[in-house]
C-alpha cells in the first residue's frame, strides 16, 4: 500500500473504466430502471480529477510487482453532517482478478490509519445499497452501513 502518484494515471483510469463497465452491467440485471436513469456514454476519469486525488494524500494504490491491483480515492471535507474533519471515499476499486483476497479490506485499513495518524473524525462514503459486496466489505472494516436516500441537483 502507497499513496497514489501520478505514475499511476493510467491503471487509475483503466480500473475505474472497468469498475463503471460492470456497475452499468449490475444495474441492467440488477434495477433496470436506475439504469435507464445512468448515462450510459463511457465515463472518463479526468486528469484533472486523478491529479486531485494525489493531491489529497489519502488516495491510496495497492500494488504488487510493479502492477496497480486496486485503489481508494478520497478527500477530506471539513463541517459536514455535524463532524468537523471526515475523509470522503469517493472510489474504492479492486481488480477482479484480484478480489476476495483482501486488498480492498487492506486499502480500507490503510485509510483509517491515515484518518488517526491526521487526526480525521470520520470516514464516509455512499454506495448502492444492492451492492453486497460493497457493503460486506465496509462491515469488515468496521464500518456502520445504513439504507441512504441521496437529493441533488444539477446547477449546470
Amino acid at each position: 500500500m502507497r499513496l497514489l502518484d501520478e505514475k499511476d494515471y493510467e491503471p487509475f483510469r483503466r480500473l475505474f473504466e472497468q469498475a463503471y463497465k460492470e456497475y452499468l452491467q449490475f444495474l441492467k440485471r440488477e434495477n433496470p430502471q436506475q439504469f435507464l436513469k445512468e448515462p450510459q456514454e463511457r465515463r472518463k476519469v479526468s486528469r484533472e480529477r486523478f491529479d486531485f486525488y494525489c493531491k489529497t494524500g489519502s488516495s491510496f494504490v495497492a500494488e504488487e510487482e510493479g502492477e496497480v491491483l486496486g485503489y481508494v480515492a478520497s478527500q477530506t471535507v471539513f463541517f459536514t453532517h455535524g463532524v468537523d474533519r471526515q475523509i470522503w471515499i469517493e472510489y474504492i476499486v479492486v481488480h477482479p482478478e484480484f478480489r476476495r483476497r483482501g486488498i480492498g479490506l487492506a486499502l480500507l485499513d490503510k485509510l483509517k490509519e491515515y484518518a488517526r495518524r491526521s487526526g480525521i473524525d470520520q470516514i464516509y462514503t455512499t454506495m448502492n445499497p444492492d451492492n453486497e459486496a460493497s457493503i460486506k466489505l465496509h462491515r469488515k472494516a468496521g464500518f456502520s452501513v445504513r439504507k441512504w436516500n441521496v437529493a441533488s441537483y444539477d446547477a449546470a
